[in-house]
């Protein structure tokens, strides 16, 4: 067995290996991974005024916390063992656990002169012998290793000033009611501030388990950037850049077997500092990645809970000088340069509505907890959809770098002012990995994350009769428009004219949801339904669950429905089934203005040649024959966009849209329902210009296409 296999644990291979570490690499530095000190490293620790510290509460959670004193007085180490004589202040805070056999991770730094050392053990009993007083730890060495100076600070700071003030803490409310209440929240000025210049934070992590083996620990590790780094998104989660280090990825490879974190992130000038603990997860996605120049991974912080802390530090802390390695990262995005701005949501119930489709309630993400309501949901028009971003394994949540699926699916129910959950239906298709990942394993009380509500095919404000024609899982923004005419009505304003419910389905054993469907027409009488099976079971036949056998044909139809020349047709369904009715209501004498129509993906209801069909001779004529395109990396500050290393590749018209010549260019490009309607596919426009043969429906800025 090499000797790597006994310093790492199974986390941090496994992401030394998704990392691309040779395994020549690993075996050349493990025996860097000590189990004693070195003598510069006793030294060092001797000399030291601060230690950072991570260190489990009785629950198990990692926490850091911080000892410091006068140079010379804070600690006393030998190869062996390293004696703590001030603990951390945070202890009762925190509630940390300082018993014999709790294991610790020491980070020794001295921001004036960079340099850092890495240390973790377990706690041993007190040294009665050599007169050791409670307050002091005594902690044996399991690993002892260096850091390099890489994305330190240099920061002068006074150590041994301010020693007899207490830290004074708050707690910062997550709860989504504060902030309508101007309660503490991640919106209070003071706490946003502080975030945002933060150039430094720590880490504490954990591995798996905690037991006598030596890597199987916990570990506190230094995080540096420029200001805004560690970045706040919408949904009140933290994300910052794993930038390129030693390649150990000890705090990697302890998310990846445990995903219990917490934060310190400290204002040297003022001694606060934030102190948040939460879950974190690993992003390998190479498009987020690339979005911030000289990162390798995203890491993403849930939190649970945040506390606001006055005299973690001493204070008047000075800055002397960022990290020179900062020149070769960029600064974290702005909001609008993610594609999609993405909102967790926690699916809190899954309804099989029919032997293929099952309906998925998704509720905001929040740590208000069960005896509370659901976070409001963004309001939407029925026949909209949600885009949807899942990890094609079971991590649910992207922990282990897999590409995400990106998937569009229509909302299956009206709005409602204080609703909490957004209803999505969806059909299990056998070679569809999306619907199989949710179907097979998306369990209730699992995240996923999503997009906001999308797309225009919406009920129109018309007096018209209407028409809801739908196929198979097509009836899922048919049902959503029928509930809001329903709930219209039982406010007391029915629809204008009446409405036709036609629905093609199989057999009723694939039919979604025909008991409300039928508790609706015998209460409206506006309402008409009628369902069309094409292979009717026995059951189907004596239960009378439809009104017509075979393929659906509307001439049939013609003389129960309304006049088509004054209606509103709504169609959803198979692309075969679309093509067939739009024939088939053309012929009837629907104006096509009135006719309505989704499709996701590419396709036409013309059928033929989407392409072809889709662009105009006028739009054709506008194109060049040939055009270069570049596939370019983000461009840092101040970099041109002709100095930027990419993909160059030369596009015709036959080659169909960028995002097919992306594809074929080996460009890895997020994409949904390909005909402009989620958004998933947009990036950033550096140079020249960008024709559509129909504008898109997502909202596109100028910058990006």
């Amino acid at each position: 067995m090499s000797e790597h296999r006994q310093v790492f644990h199974a986390g941090e291979r496994r992401v030394q290996a998704r990392a691309g570490v040779p395994e020549s690499y690993v075996d050349q530095v493990a025996p860097y991974v000590r189990d004693q000190m070195p003598e510069q490293h006793v030294a060092f620790f001797d000399s030291l005024p601060v230690l950072f510290l991570g260190v489990p509460d009785t629950q198990g959670w990692p926490w850091v916390a911080v000892s410091f004193a006068a140079p010379g007085q804070l600690c006393d180490a030998t190869p062996a063992e390293l004696k703590v004589h001030a603990r951390p202040a945070l202890g009762q805070l925190l509630g940390l656990e300082f018993t014999p056999g709790t294991r610790i991770g020491v980070l020794g730094l001295d921001l004036e002169s960079r340099r850092r050392n890495r240390m973790n053990g377990t706690l041993l009993a007190p040294d009665a012998v050599a007169g050791m007083a409670p307050a002091e730890l005594r902690i044996g060495v399991d690993q002892s290793f260096g850091n390099c100076p890489q994305y330190i600070q240099q920061r002068e700071i006074d150590w041994a000033g301010e020693q007899a003030k207490a830290p004074v803490s708050r707690e910062v409310s997550l709860d989504a009611e504060a902030a309508l209440n101007d309660e503490a929240t991640w919106h209070d000025k003071e706490v946003r501030a502080l975030l945002a210049q933060a150039d430094t934070f720590f880490i504490a992590t954990r591995a798996g388990e905690l037991d006598e083996a030596a890597p199987n620990g916990v570990d506190v590790s230094h995080r540096g950037g420029r200001p805004g780094f560690l970045h706040l998104n919408a949904d009140g989660s933290l994300s910052f850049p794993d930038f390129a280090g030693n390649r150990f990825f000890n705090t990697l490879g302890n998310i990846e077997l445990d995903s219990r974190v917490s934060l310190l992130i400290p204002d040297f000038i003022t001694g606060e500092a934030l102190i948040l603990k939460g879950h974190a997860r690993i992003d390998w996605n190479p498009q987020r990645v690339a979005l911030v120049e000289g990162a390798e991974r995203i890491v993403d912080v849930v939190p649970e809970q945040i506390l606001h802390v006055a005299h973690v530090l001493p204070a008047q802390g000075r800055l002397i000088e960022r990290s020179p390695a900062l020149e070769q990262t960029g600064d974290w995005p702005a909001a609008d340069e993610s594609p999609v701005s993405l909102r967790r949501l926690r699916v809190i119930d899954k309804v099989r509505e029919s032997e293929v489709i099952t309906s998925f309630y998704l509720a905001p993400w929040s740590e208000a907890g069960p005896e509370h309501e659901p976070a409001e949901i963004d309001a939407y028009q029925a026949g909209q959809f949600l885009t949807l971003r899942l990890a094609s394994t079971p991590d649910k949540l992207l922990s282990r770098g897999e590409m995400p699926v990106m998937r569009s699916y229509s909302i299956s129910q009206a709005w409602r002012a204080g609703h909490g959950a957004y209803r999505i239906s969806v059909r299990r298709d056998p070679k569809g990995l999306a619907s199989r990942l949710l179907h097979d394993e998306i369990a209730v009380g699992d995240m996923l994350e999503a997009a906001s509500p999308a797309g225009n095919f919406v009920l129109q404000d018309s007096p018209a009769p209407i028409v809801l024609l739908s196929s198979g899982v097509g009836i899922t923004p048919m049902i959503a428009m029928l509930d809001t005419l329903v709930q219209q009505a039982e406010a007391g304003h029915p629809p204008h004219g009446e409405v036709f419910f036609v629905h093609a389905a199989r057999d009723g054993g694939e039919l979604a949801f025909a008991e409300v469907l039928n508790v609706w027409a015998r209460v409206h009488a506006w309402l008409h339904i009628h369902i069309a099976l094409s292979r009717p079971s026995e059951a189907d036949l004596v239960a009378g669950r439809h009104q017509s056998e075979g393929r659906l044909e509307l001439v049939s139809l013609a003389g129960s429905l309304p006049d088509l020349a004054s209606s509103d047709v709504y169609l959803c369904g198979s692309e075969g089934f679309m093509r067939a009715q739009y024939a088939a209501l053309m012929a009837l004498g629907l104006p096509r203005e009135r006719l309505h129509h989704e499709f996701f993906g590419l396709g036409s209801l013309e059928g033929g040649d989407t392409l072809a069909v889709a662009q105009s001779a006028d739009f054709q004529a506008s194109l060049p024959e040939r055009t270069q395109v570049t596939f370019a990396p983000r461009v840092a500050a101040g970099q041109s966009a002709a100095s930027a290393a990419g993909i160059t590749r030369q596009w015709t018209p036959e080659q169909g849209s960028l995002l097919e010549l992306a594809e074929q260019s080996g460009v890895n490009t997020l994409s949904s329902c390909r005909s402009g309607r989620c958004g998933s596919c947009a990036l950033r426009l550096i140079e020249g210009e960008v024709k559509y043969p129909e504008p898109p429906q997502a909202a596109v800025t100028q910058d990006r296409c």
